[in-house]
């Protein structure tokens, strides 16, 4: 079984659709759905596993997500309550800032009734996001998925992915997250999301992906926008410049990396369990450049779902 199952905030975007961003357009988004849409356009199964509200864009949410092949089984709509929604504005090199509306909305509502209902069998990767973990709640609904996950013996994944205007409180955060690493087998971090937490933990850069690995981290993959990602393993470190683009939209270049690896790992060589590829120095550095290659494609077009790379468009 290769089954991904994305857990966190299905939303919708309020994409600029000129240079001045004086208009929008509402696209479905978030980023472990954006993950989800983007395993299954490479072609994996997916399902998602979220709140949405009971208003109008509850349909929009579903269908967009059904349009990719993303099982909607753990979709859960959440009566009385609204749809996330966050405001992307883009500068003039493609690069996002986003504004939140994000307050009691049906994302962070999830409870650990809802995950009960979930059929671990089915599955071989959960992944998630710290947007998750933001206030009390929503992160206890996290960790039990995570303890979950981990007792039915199923590869976890975490972008961390910081949005901090998300935060009541930012001296919340590394804590937050750092509680979660002890559950994870591949964590992915931009260079300021590594920056920011080894702070907050009073360590260098290097000290802290050290300590990820200590505490069971099979692979932490580090990237740094046009720069070498690199990929941390106890036994090696690998890195791979990303591919040189004239980027349109950056919104779903780490959701699409990460889900190029995921993708990449679950499918290639079979005969290799899952958990043992995370050790194989040759398969991971083939993720690593598959991720890659999905991440700058995802960066040639505007959006979220519709950037995302497929088979076909990886190989033009």
């Amino acid at each position: 079984m290769t089954k991904l199952l994305s857990l966190g905030e299905l939303l919708i975007d309020m994409l600029p659709q000129d240079s001045q961003n004086s208009a929008y357009l509402p696209i479905p988004g978030g980023a472990p759905a954006n993950v989800a849409v983007g395993y299954a356009k490479l072609g994996g199964k997916a399902a998602f596993c979220g709140g949405m509200g009971d208003d109008y864009f509850a349909k929009q949410l579903t269908n967009a997500l059904e349009q990719y092949n993303v099982d909607t089984e753990y979709l859960f709509t959440i009566e009385g309550a609204q749809t996330a929604m966050v405001i992307v504005s883009l500068d003039e090199s493609g690069e996002r800032s986003f504004n939140f509306y994000r307050h009691q909305t049906a994302d962070l509502l999830l409870t650990n009734e809802h995950l009960k209902l979930i059929n671990w069998d089915k599955l071989s990767t959960l992944h998630f996001c710290s947007n998750t973990l933001t206030n009390t709640a929503i992160a206890k609904t996290t960790v039990c998925a995570l303890k979950q996950a981990k007792n039915n013996h199923k590869l976890v994944s975490f972008d961390v992915n910081l949005r901090y205007s998300l935060w009541q409180n930012s001296n919340d955060i590394e804590q937050n997250v750092h509680a979660c690493y002890a559950y994870c087998d591949i964590v992915k971090l931009s260079r300021d999301e590594l920056n920011f937490l080894a702070t907050q933990r009073q360590q260098s850069a290097d000290a802290y992906l050290q300590s990820l690995l200590e505490l069971g981290v099979k692979l932490v993959f580090l990237t740094d926008g046009p720069a070498p990602a690199t990929v941390y393993h106890n036994a090696f470190t690998l890195s791979e410049a990303a591919p040189t683009i004239t980027a349109v939209d950056t919104t779903s270049a780490g959701d699409a990396f990460i889900a190029g690896v995921l993708y990449y790992l679950n499918h290639s060589d079979n005969a290799v369990p899952l958990t043992d590829k995370l050790n194989d120095e040759s398969i991971v550095k083939k993720a690593l450049h598959f991720g890659l290659r999905c991440g700058s494609k995802a960066c040639l077009a505007k959006g979220a779902f519709p950037a995302l790379p497929t088979q076909q468009t990886l190989s033009k």
